[in-house]
């Protein structure tokens, strides 16, 4: 058996190393099948994080946007506030000289009509010296 056993050993030694081989490769087939599996899922994640990535910057020029229109519009509004209080003020100003005006107009309506009465009065006390005038010169001349 010595015999057959030193004769076999180097043929069973190859078929080891076959086996092994290929026990060997199917392994590093599966895990290499396993990796590329894993990569992919990576691949897409990250393209999916770098189209978050993009959507955000896309939002964030938005918003960027949007800012800088709301502080034009909001410069815009200041600008027409300040527009409006100077046309008011103005306004108010007017409205003051004309109440000014017309109180002056009141003052001087007031002396005339004081002036008119004091005449009025003048010219009924004048009528009475007339009347009176009249009756002594009709009783003299009776």
């Amino acid at each position: 058996m010595g015999v057959l056993l030193k004769e076999w050993s180097p043929l069973l030694a190859a078929l080891l190393v076959v086996i092994s081989v290929m026990y060997t490769g199917m392994t590093i087939r599966t895990h290499t099948e396993s990796m590329q599996g894993r990569l992919t899922m990576i691949e897409k994640n990250m393209d999916s994080i770098r189209n978050a990535i993009e959507g955000n910057q896309g939002v964030i020029v938005r918003i960027a946007t949007l800012d800088v229109r709301m502080g034009d519009t909001l410069q815009s509004l200041i600008t027409q506030r300040d527009r409006a209080l100077e046309h008011d003020a103005q306004a108010s100003f007017n409205i003051h000289d004309e109440l000014q005006s017309l109180k002056n107009n009141v003052d001087t309506l007031l002396n005339i009509t004081q002036r008119i009465e004091y005449i009025e009065e003048l010219i009924l006390d004048i009528q009475g010296i007339i009347e009176d005038m009249k009756q002594q010169q009709n009783k003299a001349n009776q």
